[in-house]
């Protein structure tokens, strides 16, 4: 009796198993990698290593598209903006708030917060925190992303 509730419980830990398929396996193993991508751009990039981070992350045709523009910035005036942006502001922290992955697309809900401590736009400094918000859709092909 004691040998068939041990095979029982064994035979029920392994149902779940098998209701997924290899290729389940891999495209679930897929989508964690292409959500890592992303993670790694918003929590790790900065002043000092955006550029390293840049050429590691994004893919050199990338096209970045703003504000429900079909217009795309290409690879090398994404890079421009992104590096001026940080020499304004050299400490930006970004915050993931919901991040899910389907197939070769990841969608990030994040935020971003910089203190307002020079001069921006012709504006003078304030000293305030400045917080912004994003949603965005990231598409990743080969460990880079191709397109947001």
């Amino acid at each position: 009796m004691k040998n068939t509730k041990y095979l029982l419980t064994i035979f029920m830990l392994l149902i779940p198993l098998t209701a997924f398929s290899q290729e389940d396996i891999n495209s679930y193993i897929n989508e964690e990698q292409n959500k890592s991508i992303v993670m790694k751009w918003l929590m790790e990039v900065n002043k000092d290593n955006f550029g390293e981070l840049f050429d590691e992350l994004w893919a050199s045709d990338c096209k970045q598209y703003f504000n429900s523009s079909n217009v795309a910035v290409e690879y090398n005036d994404f890079k421009e903006m992104i590096y001026h942006m940080y020499e304004e502001y050299p400490v930006i922290t970004h915050e993931i708030h919901d991040i899910i992955a389907k197939e070769d697309k990841v969608i990030a809900r994040f935020s971003a917060k910089v203190t307002h401590d020079r001069r921006m736009f012709g504006a003078p400094s304030t000293g305030k925190e400045l917080e912004w918000s994003a949603i965005a859709i990231f598409q990743t092909v080969k460990s880079k992303t191709v397109e947001r």
